[in-house]
């Protein structure tokens, strides 16, 4: 059934790329593909492409045709038969390169990413040292897993930055993620200076909620809004076990008026710079003095 580019779904999307590379390997092109069942050039682009919903039993034809079996046929097969569906609860039971993949893949086709964190500096700004040394402390990564899991989010980074056209990138950070000295002062402190670099590139802007002491829209936790060329924008929402792709129009619009008022309490561009910039100098002050980590809470230190 082809579709509107606003009842696309996420899993649509995922299936046909999956199927466009399936396709790939098998050294096909998309009349031969169709002709495998009897289907046309055109209706397998749509399908790759996420146009078109695809029936268990085309994808069934098709994964044949391509020499596909086992647990990664059954899974494609489920993703067709979900493919309508909106919103994409991926649980535990799902490795968690393939939740990577599916972030992955939503990333690479955004114009506009918007991420929100309340505790800690934000995945895709974070350094790589920033990130080991969170993983490693919070304990919830095994250790055997934390530099695979450190590599796939450079490399989530490092993809975004070849692009010919990388997309604009906000970063609105609660004033205790600057606080919080994850890996300890050094590490913590060139952390803050990365963000600095990021604030002077053209596409990339980071704004800072301050502690004044009253609540705001972002207490319930961190958000990634993803909006793209083609296709209603969504959310990503990650935790320790699953992730979930928020597309109801409804839920969306509620993270895009929450990211609005997060701003709208932020600090200005030149001002969240000053700020972080502050942070560093005392850091790296401490640093030198050989000083002890403080606690720190708003901008007073105890």
């Amino acid at each position: 059934m082809t579709m509107t580019e606003s009842d696309s779904t996420v899993r649509a999307q995922k299936l046909g790329q999956s199927l466009r590379v399936l396709r790939e390997q098998a050294n096909l092109n998309v009349r031969a593909a169709g002709a495998r069942i009897n289907a046309s050039a055109s209706k397998i682009s749509r399908i790759e492409n996420g146009k078109s919903f695809a029936s268990t039993e085309d994808v069934s034809g098709l994964l044949a045709a391509y020499g596909v079996v086992g647990s990664k046929r059954q899974h494609l097969l489920d993703l067709a038969a979900e493919s309508a569906e909106r919103g994409w609860w991926q649980r535990h039971e799902l490795p968690i390169e393939a939740r990577v993949e599916t972030l992955s893949g939503l990333e690479a086709a955004a114009n506009t990413l918007v991420s929100f964190e309340i505790a800690v500096i934000p995945g895709l700004a974070q350094t790589e040292e920033y990130t080991r040394a969170l993983m490693i402390e919070s304990g919830v990564v095994p250790r055997d897993m934390v530099e695979q899991r450190v590599r796939e989010r450079m490399d989530r980074q490092e993809a975004l930055r070849q692009r010919w056209s990388p997309p604009q990138m906000r970063f609105i950070l609660d004033e205790f993620a600057i606080h919080r000295v994850i890996g300890g002062r050094e590490v913590h402190c060139r952390q803050l200076e990365h963000l600095i670099a990021l604030s002077g590139r053209r596409a990339t802007e980071v704004r800072v909620v301050p502690n004044a002491g009253k609540a705001h829209a972002g207490l319930s936790g961190g958000f990634l809004i993803i909006q793209r060329p083609e296709g209603a924008p969504v959310i990503f929402l990650g935790n320790l076990t699953s992730s979930l792709v928020v597309e109801g129009l409804g839920e969306v619009s509620e993270y895009q008026k929450a990211a609005s008022e997060l701003l709208n309490h932020a600090l200005s561009p030149r001002d969240s710079l000053n700020f972080i910039a502050r942070k560093a100098r005392r850091l790296h002050a401490g640093v030198t003095q050989g000083n002890q980590p403080s606690l720190v809470v708003g901008q007073e230190q105890l």
